[in-house]
């Protein structure tokens, strides 16, 4: 009973920190800088970035205080191993965890090593395979490492020696050789990544070309992938010059009604520290009457067993012709 009401009170304590951040970083969306011509003057910038300052401090207090709080709550959360998510909306506060760093923080679009410990420990056994075929910074082969699976890393401009060069349009594995796929794959050309040729990121997600690329990767992905095993793809959304493309709904169709992936489940996994978190995007998005992206989908899908009936009664067969 102590244990439990001790929970309890550690959780109404992460609420009430949680809430003061949210609370922290609205002031802090509200602060412009002068100097780009908006109505504030030198004076108010001034006393704001002073008040900033104190803000910051205090932000970082009540997230040593929630980090804190975390394990508090989750007792099972031994050796600096997260917590399995239980609930459709995934937010983590840092990209990696426990004593070892799992890819680079720095990278450009790196994945939070969360969603892949989560997706390692729903959907694989210690000794399973891994494949990864946009593999980044690593974070799923460091995952992985540690976790005690086997994981193949590529990518077309490798960061690391123990990712292998190769574009997922064409993966050099045997048939139904892979128990889990991950993929963190661009969504559009909106990041510059690299000027490899065969970089996918370097085409419009509002060009046919694009999901023609990706489904040709997801055509690889079906293939190597054993019957019934379970691949997570995350991507985002697109809102460039004043038009939205939903680039994840777009994924989510292909993968279960052409390439005939059976739907598992889809997570809104928030994003935190991209680019475009700062006061001047806020303003921005208030003043011009548009959204910021505020998270990404995490598409969970699984191949499905040989003869699997599921589909308007009858046996699910790909339908590749466009991919060929």
């Amino acid at each position: 009973m102590i244990t439990k009401d001790r929970n309890r009170e550690s959780s109404r304590r992460a609420k009430t920190f949680a809430d003061k951040i949210t609370e922290l970083e609205y002031i802090k969306s509200q602060i412009v800088n002068p100097g780009l011509g908006y109505p504030d003057s030198d004076e108010t910038y001034r006393e704001a970035t002073k008040e900033i300052k104190k803000l910051k401090a205090r932000l970082d207090t009540f997230q040593k205080q929630i980090d804190k709080t975390y394990y508090q709550v989750n007792p099972d959360a031994q050796n600096g191993k997260p917590v399995l998510e239980s609930t459709t909306l995934w937010d983590f506060p840092t990209q990696s965890y426990g004593d070892t760093k799992k890819g680079n923080s720095k990278f450009q679009g790196v994945t939070p090593a969360f969603i892949i410990y989560n997706m390692v420990q729903r959907y694989t056994q210690p000794g399973d395979v891994v494949l990864d075929p946009m593999c980044g910074s690593g974070t799923t082969i460091d995952v992985c490492v540690e976790e005690g699976r086997s994981v193949y890393g590529f990518d077309v401009n490798p960061t690391r020696p123990d990712i292998v060069r190769n574009d997922a349009r064409h993966i050099p594995l045997d048939d139904e050789s892979v128990d889990m796929v991950f993929i963190d794959s661009p969504y559009g050309d909106n990041v510059k990544y690299n000027d490899e040729p065969a970089n996918i990121g370097n085409i419009s997600a509002e060009d046919e070309e694009f999901y023609n690329a990706l489904g040709q990767v997801s055509k690889e992905l079906y293939r190597v992938m054993r019957p019934g095993k379970t691949l997570g793809w995350l991507i985002g959304d697109q809102w460039v010059k004043r038009k939205f493309t939903p680039v994840g709904f777009h994924i989510y169709q292909m993968l279960t009604e052409e390439i005939g992936f059976v739907p598992t489940d889809l997570i809104c996994v928030v994003r935190r520290n991209q680019s475009s978190n700062t006061g001047i995007w806020h303003y921005r998005a208030i003043k011009h009457n548009f959204y910021l992206r505020g998270f990404k989908h995490l598409i969970i899908v699984r191949k499905p067993y040989e003869g699997e009936i599921y589909r308007n009664g009858t046996v699910n067969r790909p339908d590749w012709g466009k991919y060929k």
